[in-house]
């Protein structure tokens, strides 16, 4: 089994499930992964807009997408939606996603920022299930009535507030597990983008038990 970087490592946070600290869960024993939000074109869309940018959230964010996916092996990718920034970077995307249907299943879900281009250009679905799992881009609100098992979304960019009192603050990237009161969970993705900052998570749902998981280079923790 081929070793991981230092710079990775891949935890348990449920039965059969890792989460990666490059933001990604993989499903040991069902065979996929799944990540959420890459907004691939970012870049190309602000400097349109006048921002001074490099080219480098691109590069980055498919240098490890294939990382991942040449350690893990999964049988199946599935991108929970906004796989794209918006208008600009259709043709770029179109071809990262070729680029990884080569490798491995490709699984592509509609997020808000996913243009009609890419809805026509690529296969794409609202949502997916697998084996005790839904997933969903979870910019629409989800059903009153949640089915069995874990749904899972992106949409929200999940990030934990480190601050040690002196005037350090640190923001990371996080997996929030949500347990509703009436039975419901549901598991929200980090953001996939090396852009995304990120922000704190606050329940929908009255009563909701929260269990955050923090992403770090090389680190997963569990924080709450």
């Amino acid at each position: 089994m081929k070793s991981r970087p230092p710079s990775s490592v891949a935890v348990p946070v449920a039965g059969g499930v890792l989460l990666d600290s490059r933001r990604a869960l993989v499903n040991v024993e069902q065979g996929w992964m799944a990540v959420a939000d890459l907004h691939y074109g970012y870049e190309l869309r602000r400097r349109r807009a006048g921002a001074l940018l490099p080219d480098w959230g691109m590069p980055q964010c498919e240098e490890v997408l294939f990382a991942l996916l040449e350690e893990h092996r999964p049988r199946r990718l599935i991108l929970v939606g906004d796989v794209m920034d918006g208008a600009g970077s259709l043709a770029e995307t179109l071809g990262l996603l070729e680029r990884l249907s080569q490798v491995t299943e490709l699984v592509c879900i509609e997020g808000n920022h996913d243009t009609a281009g890419l809805r026509k250009g690529a296969s794409m679905v609202a949502g997916w299930r697998e084996d005790g799992f839904v997933f969903e881009h979870g910019h629409r609100p989800l059903s009153p009535n949640p089915p069995p098992g874990v749904t899972i979304t992106g949409h929200e960019h999940p990030a934990l507030r480190l601050d040690d009192g002196a005037g350090l603050r640190l923001k990371l990237p996080a997996l929030v597990m949500e347990q509703a009161a009436e039975g419901g969970r549901r598991w929200i993705l980090p953001a996939f983008s090396p852009w995304a900052a990120g922000g704190e998570f606050k329940p929908a749902a009255a009563g909701a038990v929260l269990t955050t998981w923090a992403c770090a280079p090389g680190r997963v923790w569990r924080a709450s």
